[in-house]
C-alpha cells in the first residue's frame, strides 16, 4: 500500500482528533489554582473548598529520615530536611549511603479557617512500598507495615482515602513509609477536598478503568470463541491472550483495583504487574506474525519469545529484592524489543496488505497513548487514568481483523459460487453428454434389435448371442445415462410427482420380471412376500418403479447366488417395505455413505460392472419426496436388508386398480398402430401430401424423421436454421420439425422468427429436444412452439403428434376461408334498413339525391359481393369504389356528424388484399367519430414511394387504450366481437411479413396504417 496524500489526511485528523480529545480531558480534570505547601506547611486559610473539584498537597514537606515520628513534639527532636511531594526521596538520605532499605517520615502541618462546614478527606494513590498515616498524633491509616528494618518491613502499596477532622484549623499529617530499592516515598500527588470532591474523583478514575478492562475483556472473550469455533488459529489465540494482559496491566496500575479486590501480598502482586507487561510485549509481535506471515527473519522472533520466558520465570521464581532493582533493565528490554519487532513485522505488511489504514491508525494512537505516559513522567504532572487512546487502538485493530474476516468471508463466499457454478457446469455437462450419447445408444439398439427380428436372413448361434449380449450392455448403459439425468434433476428439484393411489403387488410384479429378464442367467431366485389384501398406497407409479428396480438391481449386482425376498408390512398408515438379499453385505462404514451420491459398496467383493454408483442415492431422494424415509441393514458375508416407507392411501374414493402390467403396454401399442393405420388412410385419399420443413444439424436424425413421415407427408429438409428461414420465405409449409440444439441460430431462434410472422395456428412449429426439463421445455414454448418431442424420437409418438399438428393446421386454414367467406358478406341488418329508410324518406323531398343514393347502395352491394374478393389480391381502384360508396351512404344516413378528408398518390396502381382498406374505414366511422355525439372527420392519405407504399386511416373519434388494441390484434378470435381488424392484419401479415400499425389513446382519435412492399 502506498502511503497516499488521502492516507496522511486521515492520520492528521485522527492524530488532532485524539490529542483533541486528552487535552479536554486533561482540562477538565485540572486542579484549580490553590496555595501550595512551603517549608512543611500548606496555609488554606480564606480559601474557599470547592465542591466538585480536590486540590493536591504538593509542595515542600517536611521530611525526616532514618525516623518514624508519631507526634509533633518527636519532630522537633529530629533533624528534618524538606522535600518536594511528589517526587524521589533519593536527596534527602546522605549520598555515600548504600543501603537498599530506606524509612522516614513525611509531615505537613495544613492551617484553616475556624467552623469549617465541609466534611473534609485525604486520597492516597501511591506511596512506596509500606505507610502509615497519623492525623494530628492519632493513627488513621495502615498499609502493609513500615518499618525501620528491613526484616520487619511488610510492603503493599494501593490507594486509599482517609477522612479527616473538620472541628480544629489545624491539622497536622505524618506519613510513616518504608521501601526496599530505589523511588520510594511519595510517588504521586494526595489528594485533598471534600468527600464529595474525593469520592467523585476517585469513581471516576476507576470507572475509566473499568471501562478499558471492559474493552479489553470483550475482544478477548470473541477471539478465544472464534479460537474454539473456527479452526484453532494461533493468532486469534494470541490476541486473547494480549488482551487478558492487558486487562491485568490495567487493574494492577492507577488505582490497583485487583490489589484492592483482591488483597494479596507484594510478592505476589509485582509478580503478576510484571508478567502482565510481559505478555503483552511477548504476545504482540506474534499477533502481528499470523495476520502477516511475511515477516522472514523467524530466528530473531524465535530469541525474543525465550528471552521473554526466561525472563518470565525469573520474576515467578525470584524474590521482589532482586526483581525490583532489575526491572528497568528487564523489562525495558522487553518491550522495547517488542515494539521493534512488531513495527519491523507491520512495515512489509505496509506495503502489501489492504485496509493498512486501521493498522495506522492503532498504532498511532498507541504511540499517543506512549508519549503522553512519557511525557507524564518526564514532567511529573499529575494526570489521571484516560483508556481512550488505548480503547481506540484496540478498535483500530479489531476492525483491521474484523475486515480482513470479512474479505476473506466474502472471498470464501465467491469461491463457494464458484464452485457451485462449477459443480452446475459438471452437471450440465454430464446431462449434455448423457443425452447426447443416447442419440447413438438407442440408434445401435435399434439396429440390434432390427438385425434380432429380421427373419429373412439367418444367424446362426453366434451371431445371435453377440447381438443380444450388445443389446443387454446398451440397455445397461442407458440406465446409467438415465441416473445421470434423474440426479442432476433431483439436485434441481425440478422432478414432479404424480401421486394416485397404487396397488403395491402389481408395482412389484411388474418389477421383477423385468429384473429377471435381465439378469435371466444369474443363479439368483426373486421371492414375492406380499399378502394379497395388501392396501393401496399413495405414491408416483413412475417414481416407485425406479425405486424398486433400483433396489433389486442393486441387490442382484451384489449377489452371486441365493435368494432375493421382498417383503411388505403396514402399521399406523405407513407400509415398510424390506428386500433383503444373500448378497455380500457390507460393513457399518459403507452402510453410512451408501446413499451418498457417485459412493459404491466394495467392489473388490464382486466381479460385476461399477457403474456410477447414483441409484442408491436417487432412491433415497425420490423415498423422501414421497413422504418415507429408506434405511440399510447389513453385515459383511451376511446379505443386506433394505427398508423403505410410503405413506397409505387414506382416502377410498382415490382408491382405484392401477396395475402395472404388459397389458397396459399392449394396449397403448395398438391405439397407436390403429392412429398410425387412420392416419395412413387420411394421408392416402388427399391428393396434395402436407407439406413439412425439417430442420437438424444432424443428417441421420433427418433420415429418421423421412423413413417415419416420409409416406404420408412432403418433407424438405435443412441442416441449418439460416437456410430454413430462407426456404420459409420461398415456401409454404404446414409444419416446422426443428432441432433445439443447432449451432449458430437454435431451434429457440428460428421459433421466434417465424413467430414474428406467422401465428401458432397457421404456422405450427415442433420441437425436438434431448433436455426435457421444465426450463428447457418452458423456454420452447414460450419462444412460440406448438409441441415438442424427446429424443431419442419415438415413431409412434412422433407420428401423433405430427398429425395433430396437421389437423391442426388445416382447420385453422378452413376457419379462414370460413371468416373471408364472412367478412365478404358481413353487411349488418341495422345497415341495410336504415340504408334503405334513408332511401324512402329522401323519395318525398329530394328525388334526385335519392337516385344518387341508390346507384352508390347498388355499387356498394355489387362490391361487397363481387366474387373477386375471394381471390388473393384486387386493385387498389376497385377497393377505393367500395370505399367510396360506403362513405356515401353513411354520409348521406348522418350528414354533417361525418367528414372525409382525402390525400392520395397521382396514378395509383398496385393491388392489396381485398377488403382491407374498407375494413379500416368502417371501423373508423362506426367505433370512432360516430361514438362521439357530435361525429368527426376521417382522414384518408396513400402515399406511394420508391420501396414501399404505405395507407393510413385517421380519424379523431373516442380512441381506445392500449389493452384494447392488444386484444383486438391478439387476442383469440371471437365472432361476436368481430373480426375485421383481426383478419385483416392477419392476412396482411402472411402475404407482406408485416401487419397493422394503430395508434390511438382514449379521446385523441386513432391512426390505422399498412405497408404494402413493392
Amino acid at each position: 500500500m502506498l502511503f497516499t496524500r488521502k492516507t496522511f489526511l486521515i492520520l492528521t485528523v485522527f492524530l488532532i482528533f485524539i490529542t483533541g480529545l486528552r487535552l479536554t480531558v486533561l482540562h477538565f480534570e485540572k486542579t484549580i489554582k490553590h496555595p501550595i505547601a512551603k517549608k512543611g506547611t500548606l496555609d488554606l486559610r480564606g480559601w474557599e473548598f470547592p465542591k466538585s473539584s480536590t486540590i493536591t498537597l504538593d509542595g515542600e514537606w517536611e521530611f525526616y529520615p532514618y525516623n518514624m515520628i508519631t507526634t509533633e513534639k518527636s519532630s522537633a527532636l529530629t533533624k528534618k530536611r524538606y522535600l518536594q511531594v511528589p517526587g524521589k526521596w533519593d536527596k534527602a538520605f546522605p549520598a555515600d549511603d548504600k543501603n537498599s532499605f530506606k524509612y522516614g517520615t513525611y509531615r505537613l502541618q495544613i492551617l484553616l479557617d475556624k467552623n469549617i462546614q465541609h466534611h473534609l478527606e485525604l486520597r492516597i494513590n501511591e506511596i512506596r512500598s509500606a505507610s502509615a498515616i497519623y492525623i494530628n498524633g492519632h493513627l488513621s491509616a495502615k498499609i502493609g507495615n513500615p518499618a525501620n528494618k528491613e526484616g520487619l518491613n511488610e510492603a503493599r502499596s494501593v490507594p486509599y482515602s482517609i477522612p479527616l477532622p473538620t472541628d480544629t484549623n489545624n491539622i497536622e499529617i505524618l506519613i510513616q513509609a518504608s521501601n526496599t530499592g530505589e523511588k520510594g516515598g511519595i510517588t504521586q500527588s494526595l489528594h485533598f477536598g471534600t468527600i464529595e470532591a474525593v469520592t467523585n474523583r476517585t469513581l471516576l478514575s476507576i470507572g475509566l478503568q473499568i471501562l478499558l478492562c471492559g474493552v479489553f475483556l470483550v475482544h478477548g472473550i470473541y477471539a478465544i470463541l472464534f479460537y474454539f469455533i473456527g479452526k484453532y488459529q494461533k493468532g486469534v489465540l494470541y490476541f486473547a491472550l494480549t488482551m487478558i494482559c492487558a486487562t491485568f496491566s490495567v487493574l494492577v496500575a492507577d488505582d490497583k483495583l485487583l490489589f484492592v479486590w483482591f488483597p494479596m501480598p507484594f510478592e505476589i502482586s509485582i509478580k503478576i504487574a510484571l508478567l502482565s507487561y510481559i505478555g503483552i510485549a511477548a504476545f504482540l509481535p506474534l499477533i502481528v506474525k499470523h495476520m502477516f506471515p511475511v515477516y522472514k527473519n523467524k530466528k530473531v522472533l524465535f530469541w525474543f519469545e525465550v528471552y521473554c520466558i526466561v525472563y518470565s520465570l525469573f520474576v515467578l521464581g525470584s524474590p521482589s529484592q532482586y526483581i525490583v532493582p532489575t526491572e528497568r533493565v528487564f523489562l525495558g528490554g522487553v518491550l522495547i524489543i517488542g515494539i521493534i519487532l512488531s513495527g519491523s513485522i507491520l512495515k512489509f505488511a505496509f506495503k502489501q496488505t489492504q485496509d493498512v489504514i486501521y493498522l495506522l491508525l492503532g498504532c498511532l494512537s498507541l504511540a499517543a497513548n506512549i508519549c503522553w505516559l512519557i511525557i507524564r513522567d518526564i514532567g511529573s504532572f499529575e494526570m489521571m487514568h484516560y483508556p481512550f487512546d488505548l480503547m481506540f487502538s484496540v478498535i483500530a485493530f479489531a476492525m483491521f481483523w474484523f475486515k480482513r474476516f470479512l474479505r476473506s468471508t466474502n472471498q470464501t463466499k465467491e469461491l463457494a459460487d464458484k464452485l457451485q457454478l462449477v459443480n452446475q457446469h459438471k452437471d450440465d455437462f454430464l446431462v449434455n453428454t448423457s443425452h447426447e450419447l443416447r442419440n447413438p445408444l438407442h440408434g445401435i439398439m435399434n439396429i440390434a434389435q432390427s438385425l434380432l427380428d429380421d427373419t429373412i436372413r439367418e444367424k446362426n448361434k453366434n451371431q445371435y448371442d453377440k447381438l443380444k449380449t450388445q443389446i443387454t450392455i446398451a440397455r445397461r448403459m442407458s440406465l446409467m445415462l438415465d441416473d445421470l439425468i434423474d440426479i442432476n434433476r433431483l439436485n434441481q428439484g425440478t422432478i414432479h410427482l404424480r401421486i394416485g393411489s397404487l396397488h403395491l403387488q402389481s408395482i412389484v410384479k411388474g418389477v421383477t420380471e423385468m429384473v429377471r429378464f435381465m439378469f435371466e442367467k444369474k443363479p439368483v431366485s426373486i421371492i414375492t412376500d406380499i399378502d394379497d389384501g395388501f392396501p393401496a398406497i399413495k405414491a408416483d407409479e413412475n417414481r416407485l418403479i425406479q425405486i424398486f428396480f433400483n433396489l433389486l438391481h442393486n441387490a442382484m449386482k451384489y449377489t452371486e447366488e441365493g435368494t432375493i425376498t421382498i417383503r411388505a408390512s403396514y402399521e399406523n398408515e405407513t407400509a415398510y417395505i424390506y428386500i433383503e438379499d444373500t448378497g455380500i453385505g457390507m460393513d457399518e462404514e459403507t452402510q453410512k455413505r451408501i446413499f451418498l451420491p457417485y459412493e459404491q459398496g466394495n467392489m473388490n467383493k464382486t466381479n460385476h460392472e461399477g457403474g456410477f454408483g447414483l441409484g442408491l442415492s436417487i432412491c433415497k431422494q425420490l423415498v423422501e419426496l414421497q413422504g418415507g424415509n429408506i434405511d440399510v441393514t447389513s453385515a459383511p458375508n451376511q446379505g443386506s436388508i433394505f427398508s423403505f416407507t410410503i405413506p397409505l392411501e387414506t382416502d377410498v374414493e382415490n382408491m382405484n386398480e392401477n396395475y402395472f402390467t404388459m397389458n397396459h403396454f399392449e394396449t397403448a401399442a395398438t391405439i397407436a398402430d390403429q392412429t398410425e393405420s387412420n392416419s395412413d388412410v387420411e394421408s392416402s385419399s388427399k391428393l396434395n401430401k402436407p407439406k413439412i420443413l425439417a430442420v437438424d444439424d444432424d443428417s441421420m436424425n433427418l433420415k429418421v424423421i423421412m423413413n417415419i413421415l416420409g409416406t404420408n407427408y412432403d418433407i424438405t429438409v435443412v441442416t441449418n436454421a439460416s437456410d430454413a428461414m430462407s426456404t420459409i420465405k420461398a415456401k409454404q409449409y404446414d409444419l416446422i420439425i426443428s432441432d433445439v440444439m443447432m449451432p449458430h441460430i437454435s431451434g429457440y431462434e428460428l421459433t421466434q422468427y417465424i413467430r414474428k410472422q406467422f401465428s401458432v395456428s397457421e404456422l405450427p412449429v415442433l420441437l425436438l429436444t434431448a433436455r426435457n426439463r421444465t426450463e428447457d421445455i418452458i423456454a420452447g414454448f414460450q419462444s412460440g412452439a406448438n409441441d415438442y418431442v424427446t429424443k431419442p424420437v419415438d415413431s409412434i409418438e412422433l407420428k401423433s403428434r405430427v398429425k395433430a399438428l396437421i389437423d391442426l393446421k388445416l382447420s385453422i386454414k378452413e376457419r379462414l376461408h370460413m371468416e373471408a367467406a364472412w367478412l365478404q358478406a358481413q353487411i349488418k341488418p341495422h345497415f341495410l334498413i336504415n340504408t334503405i329508410n334513408s332511401i324512402a324518406a329522401l323519395g318525398y323531398y329530394d328525388m334526385e339525391k335519392m337516385q344518387r343514393l341508390l346507384q352508390e347502395f347498388t355499387n356498394y352491394m355489387r362490391a361487397s359481393f363481387d366474387f373477386h374478393n375471394i381471390n388473393g389480391e384486387v386493385s387498389i381502384e376497385k377497393e377505393l369504389d367500395l370505399v367510396r360508396s360506403y362513405l356515401f351512404i353513411e354520409k348521406a344516413r348522418f350528414g354533417e356528424r361525418i367528414l372525409i378528408n382525402w390525400e392520395l398518390s397521382e396514378n395509383l396502381n398496385f393491388y392489396l388484399p381485398p377488403l382491407s382498406l374498407q375494413t379500416l374505414v368502417e371501423n373508423a366511422v362506426s367505433h370512432g367519430i360516430l361514438k362521439r355525439s357530435n361525429g368527426g372527420e376521417i382522414f384518408i392519405k396513400i402515399t406511394e414511394t420508391a420501396n414501399e407504399i404505405e395507407i393510413m386511416v385517421k380519424d379523431n373519434g373516442v380512441g381506445m387504450e392500449q389493452m384494447k388494441i392488444v386484444e383486438v390484434l391478439q387476442n383469440p378470435l371471437n365472432i361476436s366481437k368481430g373480426i375485421g381488424l383481426r383478419n385483416t392484419n392477419r392476412r396482411l401479415k402472411n402475404m407482406y411479413g408485416q401487419g397493422l400499425v394503430i395508434q390511438s389513446s382514449i379521446g385523441n382519435g386513432t391512426t390505422v396504417s399498412f405497408k404494402i412492399p413493392k
